[in-house]
């Protein structure tokens, strides 16, 4: 049996099963995953020795997680060696579970970190790739906050995009803190050297700013994008662009964009012909990996094991 099929046949089995550690054997993606909340918790705690108060299971807004990460994670990790430890301890992570392509966004601030800037950060990166170069395929995605002035943001960004360590691009933070039209340049700039595009947008807001947002960033993947339920039109856009969202179903939940997993709304997208991936978003804080989110997709009904696998299966592909 080719490994494709086998690995299929494996998945379904270790879903129906409730077999975790089989699952996380199968080849798998996480194309939404934040360096610096991308390892568990308990990684960290072993790291600093202390205990560590984990998140609120429900929180009111994103501004709640951002407090709990100041609050809690922040004065541990938000240093150079922080920032390098939950950076490799995410690519571990996602070893262990089974993910064979990593997108995972690097923030720009953290090149202040560095007292070479912009060279020890991109060091760092470089020599995060060659280290698990053949074990998995890691790419670095630049990551920029809009809570942030664009003025200080995009000139780092442009030297990310420029040193050609980089494989994406992605925007996040508070989505109407700044419009999109302030990253056009910055996203043509980064399409014209071969960076997959993506942004934040649709998870807060409605449809019509992720429209917007997509068309003039140009958009290749959204990460979340729950809101495009509200649009049929943009619904059959994404579709007919082959446009996929990142999803990640405990994030969801954890910040009340849907009620319960059993509910989620990528159930509609799907039925609407619009491309998905699973990911885990911030595994520090909401606790799921990959197979995690896959298992609980199953175990609340909405989506079959053949449909997960399908899921699986397309988002290892362009």
């Amino acid at each position: 049996m080719p490994d494709t099929l086998m690995d299929s046949y494996r998945f379904q089995n270790a879903l129906r099963n409730d077999d975790l550690a089989e699952l996380s054997k199968v080849p798998k993606t996480d194309l939404h995953n934040h360096s610096i909340f991308g390892t568990r918790i308990e990684n960290i705690e072993s790291w600093v020795h202390a205990p560590l108060r984990c998140a609120p299971a429900r929180m009111a807004s994103l501004d709640e997680m951002r407090d709990y990460a100041h609050e809690v994670l922040y004065p541990h990790i938000l240093t150079r060696a922080g920032f390098e430890f939950t950076a490799e301890s995410a690519v571990r992570d996602a070893l262990t579970d089974g993910v064979v392509l990593l997108e995972m966004s690097l923030d720009v601030r953290f090149m202040s970190l560095y007292d070479t800037m912009p060279d020890g950060f991109l060091s760092f990166v470089a020599g995060l790739v060659e280290a698990y170069r053949g074990r998995i395929d890691f790419r670095p995605e630049i990551g920029i906050s809009k809570n942030r002035s664009p003025a200080t943001e995009v000139p780092l960004a442009h030297i990310c995009i420029g040193s050609g360590l980089f494989c994406s691009i992605d925007l996040y933070g508070n989505e109407t803190a700044q419009p999109p039209d302030a990253y056009r340049n910055l996203y043509a700039a980064a399409k014209g050297h071969g960076l997959k595009l993506k942004a934040h947008v649709g998870e807060f807001t409605g449809a019509d700013l992720m429209a917007q947002t997509i068309d003039i960033l140009q958009l290749d993947e959204v990460q979340h994008g729950v809101a495009a339920i509200m649009s049929t039109s943009l619904m059959e856009h994404l579709r007919h662009e082959r446009i996929r969202l990142n999803i990640c179903p405990s994030s969801n939940v954890a910040l009340g964009i849907v009620s319960d997993v059993s509910v989620h709304r990528i159930r509609i997208l799907i039925d609407n012909g619009v491309r998905v991936s699973i990911n885990t978003d911030d595994l520090t804080i909401f606790g799921q990996s990959v197979s995690q989110e896959y298992l609980l997709l199953y175990r609340s009904g909405l989506l079959s094991a053949e449909t997960l696998d399908f899921i699986r299966r397309d988002s290892l592909s362009p």
